[in-house]
């Protein structure tokens, strides 16, 4: 019979200093060692990283720079980390298109540290994510956006709602046009759940980059016709409209990287 040792979480921290100190990460960055264990960022990449930053209350719908380049938004506010520049979109990309997992967690501990500020828990009551055909799924190997999903979960305390269905597979998203994307999103999704089933009125709508906003609007309205009455989203990038000065909402990171041991499975 197998025996299960349980190490304790003092030992557990312990043997994590002393592989670090043997073995460092390194940032992902920079690629000097980090330095704590579990972190994908050095403490100076952390410091330099550039994060969106603005006084409204944290919805970032409220920008200009956001509004003008989404068409008709159905979703009531958003909140994101950054625009999307590097390296936030080369951390993004590796994670997505070359399945570099290590991105995946530096942008799930990214996120994690901005939860508290947002302080979502007290505006919505679940959390829903964009859902992957099965074959993209089988390609890739997870989704994304329901990793991302579930940290605003675990940090937020809010339930993870699997609502959605991918009706059918499309191609990458990445540079198509606003009218293609609503050409390619046409019957693409359907909720789930059976419709006697009933929803909370505030839910939080998770991806990994807000572009154009068709995804996330196609996905509002069958939340709106579900008796859904507020929807925001939560993304870790934005993509400003043409034309905007984005600089005015720019700054270096003021977070330190949490503990990865933090973060849902």
């Amino acid at each position: 019979m197998a025996i299960q040792i349980t190490i304790v979480p003092a030992l557990k921290q312990l043997l994590q200093r002393f592989l670090h100190l043997c073995l460092p990460n390194c940032c992902l960055w920079c690629d000097f060692p980090v330095h704590q264990p579990g972190e994908q960022l050095c403490d100076h990449c952390q410091v330099a990283l550039p994060r969106l930053y603005w006084s409204l209350n944290g919805n970032a719908l409220q920008l200009p720079a956001i509004n003008r380049g989404l068409q008709a938004p159905q979703f009531d506010a958003v909140w994101s980390l950054s625009w999307y520049q590097q390296p936030w979109s080369h951390f993004i990309s590796a994670w997505k298109l070359q399945q570099e997992l290590a991105c995946g967690q530096l942008l799930r501990q990214q996120l994690a540290l901005a939860l508290p500020h947002w302080r979502l828990q007290d505006q919505f009551a679940a959390v829903a994510y964009v859902p992957m055909h099965a074959k993209r799924l089988r390609e890739r190997g997870f989704n994304q956006s329901r990793q991302l999903a579930a940290t605003v979960a675990a940090v937020s305390g809010l339930p993870l709602l699997h609502v959605f269905v991918a009706q059918s597979h499309l191609p990458h998203q990445l540079g198509a046009s606003a009218s293609a994307r609503r050409a390619q999103l046409r019957r693409q999704f359907r909720l789930k759940s059976p419709a006697d089933a009933t929803l909370p009125t505030q839910i939080l709508l998770v991806d990994d980059v807000l572009t154009t906003g068709a995804t996330l609007n196609q996905l509002s309205r069958l939340l709106r016709k579900a008796g859904v009455q507020r929807v925001g989203v939560v993304t870790l990038a934005i993509t400003p409209a043409p034309g905007t000065q984005t600089w005015l909402y720019s700054s270096p990171s003021p977070l330190s990287s949490p503990e990865s041991n933090n973060l849902p499975k």
